[in-house]
Order: C-alpha cells, then sequence, then structure tokens
C-alpha cells in the first residue's frame, strides 16, 4: 500500500479515532485527506491541526453507516482532494484501511457505500460493547 501521494480519506465510527492514524498518513506524505466522524468539531479540529501546504486536511461531519453519508464524504474529498486511493475506517479496535486500487474493479459511489458500510458493520460487531471507549466526561477541576 502506497501512501505518500495518495488521497487519503478516514471514516471514524463511535468509540474510535482518527487521530494517529491522519498522523501516520501525514507524515508518510499523504497528498491529502478527508478526515469524517459523527463529531464534525472533533475532524474539523484535527483537519485545522494536519493541515499544511501539500497535504491539504478537511474535517467533516458524517456517519459511514449511512450511505448517502460516504457518499457525501466521497463527494467532497474529490472536489477538495481528488481521487481518493485509501480509504480507512478507524473504529475502538482499530482501523482498517481499503487501497481503491487494489479492488478488481473501478467502483461507483452507491458500491464504495455498501463496501463501507460492511467493514463498519464488521468493526462494529467484533468489538464487545463494554470494550468500546466511553466519552470522556470528566470536568476540569
Amino acid at each position: 500500500m502506497k501512501v505518500s501521494g495518495a488521497v487519503v480519506v478516514i471514516a471514524v465510527l463511535d468509540g474510535g479515532s482518527g487521530a494517529d492514524l491522519a498522523r501516520r498518513f501525514t507524515a508518510a506524505g499523504a497528498a491529502g485527506m478527508l478526515i469524517a466522524d459523527q463529531r464534525a468539531a472533533v475532524a474539523e479540529d484535527l483537519a485545522a491541526e494536519l493541515d499544511r501546504p501539500g497535504c491539504p486536511v478537511v474535517g467533516v461531519g458524517g456517519d459511514i453507516r449511512r450511505p448517502s453519508d460516504v457518499a457525501a464524504l466521497v463527494d467532497t474529498a474529490e472536489k477538495h482532494l481528488g481521487p481518493i486511493d485509501l480509504f480507512c475506517v478507524a473504529g475502538p479496535d482499530g482501523e482498517r484501511i481499503i487501497s481503491l486500487a487494489d479492488l478488481p474493479d473501478h467502483l461507483d459511489l452507491e458500491r464504495l457505500a455498501e463496501l463501507v458500510a460492511l467493514v463498519g458493520e464488521a468493526i462494529g460487531e467484533v468489538v464487545p460493547p463494554q470494550r468500546r471507549r466511553e466519552p470522556d466526561t470528566a470536568t476540569a477541576a
């Protein structure tokens, strides 16, 4: 899987974090990145932190369990960054990376949405609810 020069989409599931993955892709020379999280502010803040010349980063809100959200984030990524090379899902148990070049046929948005939804469901099914991280609700004293 070639990261240098790649356009990457990172979709974050409940309990997951795309921050480490996004930092690794930036360090490896990604040409652009879109980060999608159900918590739009989290994605936007991470995008602002990592955005740099040569690797623009866009943060958006979205839930990859909804095909319409997947289609919207793919459209946004292609509009701002160009054709997507890698599609990643960051869940509570880790991450899965799909290299679109390794797939046999060019996928349309509907088929890509189906594929990503399956990856998201698979991640959700293998993580028992008791292992999922809870949002940090602690307040500063």
